[in-house]
């Protein structure tokens, strides 16, 4: 069985993120007036942050859109819980319409045809499933595990055991693929999957984790 991650892994969300943050920029230029590139990185860091409060379960998803939409505009105005989510609505549609694979996803997929696949991924239920799903390849998967679903999160170990036990199968006969050391990596290796990092960006970790940079290679790592 091998588990995939979502967003870094299947999914190119910082692009999509990227794109859709210059296009609220560009809406709301006399509110955020520096450069582009310093507003998408501003956003991407504020959205991390309240992200991070809802897989802690501290707030729900969409109470964690308002935040980092009230955090952004904190020096402009207040807004509202409506027009926190009517303004956040702007991003949500260029982000959706700028979702895509990685090149070397479909590859990779065609090359698994045989092996049973999964997905075991952080985030709402509902947004992480409309991805592979708009994307077409929500049907290779037989099993999902969504961190909205299950009361649970990477690193935590249970959420890699739920996935697990909705597979039937056991850990240790299981692999886990993603591009978070600390997530993807320690999550799904502390619960007793064998986990393989996809080092996409050439960034440096820990040399006793298997390594990719490419899903290209997944196949030779699991032979």
């Amino acid at each position: 069985m091998i588990f995939f991650d979502i967003d870094g892994t299947l999914v190119d969300h910082k692009e999509a993120e990227r794109v859709a943050a210059f296009a609220f920029q560009r809406a709301h230029g006399e509110v955020f007036p520096e450069l582009p590139e310093d507003f998408a990185a501003r956003w991407h860091l504020v959205g991390e942050k309240h992200l991070r409060r809802h897989l802690a379960g501290e707030i729900s998803f969409q109470a964690q859109r308002r935040a980092r939409l009230r955090e952004l505009f904190s020096h402009h105005s207040a807004l509202a819980d409506e027009e926190a989510d009517a303004v956040f609505g702007e991003y949500l549609k260029r982000y959706e319409e700028s979702w895509r694979l990685f090149a070397d996803v479909r590859p990779c997929l065609a090359e698994l045809n045989g092996h049973k696949l999964g997905i075991i991924s952080n985030g709402d239920s509902k947004q992480q499933r409309q991805k592979i799903e708009m994307l077409g390849i929500a049907g290779r998967f037989s099993t999902v595990v969504i961190s909205g679903d299950v009361g649970s999160s990477k690193p935590a170990v249970e959420i890699f055991l739920t996935a697990c036990r909705a597979a039937r199968v056991d850990p240790d006969q299981c692999y886990y693929v993603g591009d978070d050391v600390e997530s993807d990596v320690y999550g799904s290796r502390n619960a007793g999957l064998h986990a393989i990092w996809l080092n996409r960006d050439a960034g440096v970790g820990p040399p006793d984790i298997p390594t990719i940079s490419s899903l290209a290679e997944l196949k030779r790592k699991i032979a």
